[in-house]
């Protein structure tokens, strides 16, 4: 089983992000080039104060680049599952949110609330995140959702690294 990780284009321009530090020192949060869903990193005080106990201590959401099961448009990474410090979350709850974000960003155009109507406390929606973490081996056994967030919580070695233009 293969992941992926797309290369997107530099803010302000029509040029790729340049794919050389990846390949030279892996992919981690200062080499990605593309920028993936991560629910954990949006509300990171309540994150961690709902962070459960038998959550490995190694997750630091500030540090994870995602990652996707699909091939993306080219260019992007392909790579093989390398370690069991990739974990998969439901997306769905993050999309929800994000929603949050954008009811901060747009509250005063829409007096807040627009975009979090009928959704769950945000605090509700952490602890469901938490509940949602899945091993990525125990994803693929069962497949528990279908909006998988892939999140890869170490660097994606270089000599691991294969880039299809």
């Amino acid at each position: 089983m293969e992941l992926y990780h797309y290369v997107g284009y530099q803010q302000d321009s029509n040029e790729y992000i340049n794919p050389e530090q990846a390949m030279k020192h892996g992919l981690n949060i200062s080499t990605k080039t593309g920028s993936y869903t991560n629910g954990g990193r949006l509300f990171s005080k309540v994150t961690e104060k709902y962070r459960p106990l038998r959550a490995p201590t190694w997750i630091d959401f500030g540090q994870a680049i995602g990652a996707e099961f699909t091939e993306p448009s080219k260019p992007y990474f392909k790579f093989p599952i390398f370690t069991n410090k990739i974990l998969i979350f439901n997306r769905e709850i993050s999309s929800d949110l994000f929603a949050y974000m954008e009811d901060d960003y747009m509250k005063e155009e829409t007096g807040g609330g627009y975009f979090t109507k009928g959704l769950p406390t945000k605090e509700t929606l952490v602890k469901q995140y938490w509940e949602s973490m899945i091993s990525i081996e125990d994803y693929l056994a069962n497949r528990p959702y279908e909006n998988a967030e892939i999140l890869i919580f170490m660097t994606v070695p270089p000599e691991i690294l294969e880039f299809i233009e």
